[in-house]
């Protein structure tokens, strides 16, 4: 990489962890938009960027914790360019091997001009250069004694989340949950079976011939783990909608649908698709079908989803479901409710330090209100089955004891039957699935329960 050009991919990576921190942006969404102001990125350029705005995001907390040895001036204090700058250098250092110190604080410093904060040049210069040199060598936090001061600091997560977490969980399984936050994910694919290659191979076997792509099957039938993404925009299978990306904890919990060609199905928060699309695979007739979603922008991302697996004739309204789905029955509804999606920060670092106790608490309210808006519209034996990608109690248990107990005319219903038998292990004494994160098989963080209307 030349030198200009790293000077560049620094610049964008600092201007990126900006807009996530201060705009309280989604990562993929600025990385998104930053991508597309500069066309000249290569692919390996915006992997670069990539692997520095998420390493960032995931140890964000531990390089601020490094870096307060470093000068007496607090990171909350510079200027939110500058302080993101110092970060992005930081990350290079301790976990960029390929990168070389010297490249990693002179590139970053130069990026630091580019950005037009020139002035500060010289602090992130001798900051920089302090990190690689001593930064490893200080004190952390008793384990013993201090064990969630510990576990924030060195696993890199806010101190109120460790707290609220080592209530329930044991310390030993507690690590497992951190390490996997801060581990990338592994892509997982859904096969469309109304689809086929065009070639007429298997997915697998297509994959690997046209792009060197290995994958391994998942007891799951129809998940395929890749060890990489193909390229969408010439991949002639993902043209035609013969797969989806969606991780397999998600396709494990769309699963518990036991849903036929007979039955009336509600997708109540539908976009971006991946559960219509595979409530349409399983066996759900279009015309039994209608999708919701209280977000245009969100819709016009499922409409192009369904446009290309060629579902574009199942009916899509926008606006509020509950009040969508008055005067109306089906014998499926799905609520993949939202949440805090405290079950997927590996995917989304940024949700350590976007998140706050305030908003579990606001989103726990809303997944009750959708709950109680949706059961009228669940006919006599028919389910609601309630999803959230969050391990949260007011989100998950919590959340499903409080409906029980308001609405007596449901009952949970077993997952004998729904459930392979691999994963029987994520399935609780209540009937419910609970998939924690940092668990063996490398799944997000997911709930799922059944609720069935007896008649």
């Amino acid at each position: 990489m030349s030198t200009r050009q790293g000077t560049n991919t620094r610049a964008i990576a600092i201007d990126a962890l900006t807009h996530i921190l201060t705009r309280n942006m989604h990562a993929d969404a600025a990385l998104d938009r930053l991508f597309s102001q500069h066309p000249e990125l290569r692919t390996l350029d915006k992997a670069f960027i990539f692997e520095m705005v998420y390493g960032s995001l995931r140890w964000l907390s531990k390089m601020d914790w490094i870096t307060s040895h470093m000068t007496t001036r607090p990171l909350a204090s510079l200027d939110p360019r500058v302080a993101n700058a110092i970060r992005i250098g930081t990350y290079q250092i301790f976990y960029m091997d390929r990168v070389p110190d010297r490249a990693a604080v002179s590139e970053t410093v130069e990026a630091v001009k580019k950005i037009g904060a020139t002035n500060a040049t010289s602090f992130v210069n001798a900051i920089l250069r302090r990190v690689a040199r001593k930064a490893e060598y200080f004190p952390k936090p008793d384990k013993v004694t201090h064990t969630a001061e510990y576990l924030a600091m060195h696993m890199a997560h806010p101190k109120w989340m460790v707290d609220r977490w080592i209530q329930n969980i044991p310390v030993d399984r507690l690590e497992f949950v951190l390490s996997g936050n801060n581990t990338a994910p592994k892509h997982s694919l859904r096969i469309i079976t109304k689809n086929p290659v065009p070639s007429g191979e298997d997915l697998a076997t297509y994959l690997l011939r046209s792009f060197g792509i290995h994958s391994e099957w998942r007891p799951l039938k129809q998940v395929l783990r890749v060890a990489s993404l193909p390229p969408f925009g010439i991949c002639e299978a993902f043209k035609a909608g013969c797969y989806m990306v969606q991780d397999e904890a998600a396709q494990l919990a769309v699963s518990l649908v036991n849903v036929s060609s007979t039955d009336t199905v509600l997708d109540a928060c539908a976009a971006p698709g991946g559960k219509s699309i595979a409530l349409w695979d399983s066996g759900a007739l279009t015309q039994n079908m209608l999708l919701c979603d209280f977000s245009q922008k969100r819709i016009n991302l499922l409409q192009s989803n369904l446009k290309r697996v060629g579902l574009e004739d199942v009916p899509v309204a926008h606006g509020d479901v509950t009040l969508v789905a008055q005067g109306k029955t089906f014998s499926k509804i799905v609520l993949d409710a939202p949440c805090s999606s405290m079950g997927v920060i590996r995917r989304h670092p940024e949700i350590k330090w976007l998140r706050s106790p305030a908003d579990i608490t606001q989103c726990a309210i809303e997944q009750e209100r959708l709950l109680a808006g949706l059961a009228p519209a669940v006919a006599p034996n028919g389910e609601l089955i309630y999803i959230v990608c969050s391990n949260e109690a007011e989100e998950t248990v919590l959340q499903s004891e409080k409906f029980l107990n308001r609405h007596p005319q449901f009952e949970v219903v077993t997952l004998d039957g729904r459930v392979h038998d691999y994963y029987r292990k994520y399935v609780t004494r209540r009937n419910e699935l609970l998939i924690l994160p940092g668990n063996s098989d490398e799944l997000d963080g997911f709930y799922a329960i059944v609720f069935k209307r007896r008649s």
